[in-house]
């Protein structure tokens, strides 16, 4: 009895010892492992974990909500001996990618919930091995697509969550391995038609379809009339497009209204050939109810035509080969009509219109064809420079020219107005004699500060021989008017003055001894000393000035009574001479 009691209390020590192994959650503080639900659960919720963490193996529900995961490798929970896992949440846990092994151990795992995370795609193997999995929640994942057999033969799986997964197009076989499938909720994505093969499992019972872009063209036609017959839901499903259908309830549209405008594209849309040649161009077609394609050139059908100059024929060929399971269901429609033409010529170019016209529309498009004219070829030759070199020689010999007629119009110019010099010693000595007396003479500076002087001298001669005159140049120019007046430059104040002479001849008449002076003279300004000092002032340009002059002899009162007619032959002793400088 004693032994009986003996083994009894180390049962329960062995059994309270075990059991108090999962419950330390492996020492890690961010974790709780507990009793619920009757499953040993840790719970490890926004702990901060990056890596799974090592909990004992007979945890049966662990959930990670809110670890920066990122990424599950092959095998991830079998490495760490959590194969006794039945609910699994990895919903928040920034999962890109998963391996397609990470789940293939474990055997008895029910729940799983992947929510919330950035996985773009999934490998058809990603949940091989989970064979007893009931539940998958993927909602809130970019999938965007679902490929044929998405997902590995799931015999338990009842429940499908693929809810704001921006899904755009699911493959028609893309649950072909999920025939335990009850309810599958794909509502608040992208769809805009599905094949109305897409769902066809045989216990499905609830299919949510809500808040989706469903376009209700021909493409939905089937799948709108197998969802209202196979009473999968009570909700109200709504069309997004074509714009006349948007807003309008399945349950309101009828078969006949599901249906696509014909559309029209021609290749190519210019075709540039030239006369003679053979074309071939055409026109692509699709809509549903089909429509009836014509061509049509300058506002006329074209028909099979041969004549004298072009032959003409149209062939129409359907689309061959088609996958109703790939390829978008308007391609069932699709039809080329092409036009061939032997011999084209310029009648023929200008706009070809292609129409396809239906019971529920008409769409066109059009095709150029363009003939260039004909252009003559010539042959290139040698450039021609001859014009070159006699523009060029032109525009130069001007140029010379103008260059030479400047050149004489300034000479003239200057010689206009010739310009001082100075007098070299030579010339200075030749007019210090000529202005040189022999007898004594006074000086008398009679200068103002103007410069004025003024002179007057009776010189008396017994004989001619013994005459002293200061020799002075006199230079007689004619009346006035015939020579210009003196330039600007010589005008007062200026180192010459303007010097009148007077002279008289008395007793002759005006005819015999004419106004020699009347025209003006031109005189050198002199020092205003003889022989004292040697002065000049550069004896510059002389200075012209207007006067009168006359000559005066002895008897001069008298009329006509001398017999000399030259007035140089009178004594120099009566001649008198009168200086007034100004």
């Amino acid at each position: 009895m004693i032994r009986v009691w003996c083994g009894y209390l180390t049962f329960i020590l062995v059994l309270t010892e075990t059991g108090s192994d999962w419950l330390s959650c492996a020492h890690i503080a961010e974790c709780h492992c507990k009793w619920s639900s009757g499953k040993k659960t840790a719970s490890c919720v926004t702990a901060g974990l990056k890596t799974l963490p090592e909990l004992s193996a007979d945890i049966q529900v662990l959930d990670l909500h809110g670890n920066p995961l990122k990424k599950l490798g092959e095998d991830a929970f079998a490495n760490i001996d959590l194969l006794n896992l039945q609910r699994l949440n990895l919903s928040l846990t920034s999962l890109r990618s998963l391996h397609q092994n990470t789940f293939r151990e474990l055997r008895i795992l029910i729940e799983l919930d992947l929510s919330q995370n950035n996985l773009l795609q999934l490998s058809p193997d990603t949940f091989k091995g989970a064979d007893r999995l009931r539940l998958l929640i993927l909602n809130d994942n970019p999938l965007s697509f679902l490929i044929k057999e998405q997902f590995p033969p799931l015999k338990h799986l009842k429940k499908l969550e693929l809810s704001r997964c921006k899904l755009q197009t699911i493959h028609p076989f893309a649950f072909v391995n999920l025939q335990a499938l009850e309810t599958v909720n794909i509502h608040q994505n992208l769809l805009t038609f599905l094949h109305e093969n897409t769902f066809n499992l045989p216990v499905l019972k609830t299919l949510t379809l809500s808040d989706n872009p469903w376009y209700c063209d021909c493409r939905l036609r089937e799948f709108h009339d197998w969802f209202l017959n196979s009473n999968l839901g009570n909700e109200d499903v709504f069309c997004s497009g074509p714009e006349r259908k948007a807003h309008f309830s399945w349950r309101a549209l009828k078969r006949d209204n599901l249906v696509c405008l014909p559309s029209a594209l021609s290749s190519p849309t210019i075709i540039r050939t030239e006369t003679g040649a053979d074309i071939t161009f055409g026109c692509f077609v699709r809509g549903d109810p089909i429509p009836t394609v014509t061509w049509s050139f300058r506002h006329r059908d074209v028909y099979n035509s041969t004549n004298t100059n072009s032959e003409i024929l149209i062939l129409k060929y359907q689309l061959e080969n088609f996958d109703e399971y790939n390829n978008d269901f308007l391609n069932k429609s699709a039809q080329w009509v092409n036009v061939t033409i032997s011999n084209v010529t310029s009648d023929l170019s200008g706009e070809w219109k292609c129409s396809a016209k239906s019971m529920v529309g008409e769409a066109s498009a059009y095709l150029t064809l363009f003939l260039p004219k004909a252009r003559t070829a010539t042959a290139r030759v040698a450039p021609d420079y001859s014009t070159f070199f006699l523009v060029g020689g032109s525009m130069l010999a001007m140029m010379m020219a103008g260059f030479i007629a400047a050149c004489v119009c300034w000479k003239t110019k200057r010689r206009r107005v010739p310009p001082s010099r100075s007098f070299t010693d030579q010339e200075k000595k030749l007019l210090d004699t000529s202005l040189a007396v022999s007898c004594d003479r006074t000086s008398g500076d009679l200068g103002s500060s103007y410069g004025f002087e003024m002179l007057d001298r009776s010189i008396s001669m017994e004989s001619d021989d013994a005459r002293c005159l200061e020799p002075v140049q006199i230079t007689i120019e004619g009346p006035p008017g015939s020579f210009p007046p003196p330039p600007a430059e010589f005008a007062l104040p200026a180192p010459y003055g303007n010097i009148f002479i007077s002279v008289q001849v008395g007793g002759h008449s005006d005819s015999e001894y004419p106004d020699l002076l009347g025209g003006g003279a031109t005189l050198p300004r002199r020092s205003r000393t003889c022989f004292l000092k040697s002065a000049y002032d550069n004896m510059g340009p002389r200075i012209t000035a207007a006067g009168s002059s006359t000559w005066s002899l002895p008897g001069a009162n008298d009329d006509k009574s001398t017999d000399s007619k030259d007035p140089l032959s009178v004594p120099l002793s009566t001649f008198s001479t009168e200086f007034t400088a100004l």
